[in-house]
């Protein structure tokens, strides 16, 4: 399920408090934000799209240096994949699937993990306007 946040003014000024309050840093746009947790380890970014319906559509990655190792290890581990099971080897292939398969399932748990903090520092937010 894709996670969107409303794209009405209100929610900007929630994001713009969660930045001044120290939570993330980063910046919002009027077509685009993003946001970096303010904590040990800071690898990841949650970044916001507007769509054509005027809400963010919610996507969670690496920053910068980490995308492009990332996406560089992930070719690598293919080709000695490949190149493995063309010489007939199958101890490494299949590990190499297994350690794949467990930081994908971290990148996952880790990426509802921090949009599920987002949202609730902007319901906390929400609250104490109305109380």
């Amino acid at each position: 399920m894709k996670q969107i946040i409303t794209g009405s003014d209100k929610n900007l000024k929630i994001l713009n408090k969660l930045i001044v309050n120290g939570f993330y840093t980063g910046f919002l746009g009027s077509e685009k934000f993003e946001l970096l947790p303010n904590r040990f380890p800071n690898n990841y970014r949650l970044i916001g799209i507007k769509n054509k319906n005027g809400n963010y559509d919610l996507k969670f990655d690496f920053k910068s240096p980490m995308n492009i190792a990332g996406k560089i290890l992930i070719g690598l581990g293919i080709l000695t994949i490949i190149v493995s099971l063309m010489k007939g080897g199958w101890i490494l292939p299949i590990a190499l699937f297994i350690f794949g398969l467990i930081f994908f399932a971290d990148f996952k748990l880790k990426e509802r993990k921090e949009i599920n903090r987002l949202i609730d520092k902007m319901l906390e937010y929400h609250k104490t306007e109305y109380d």
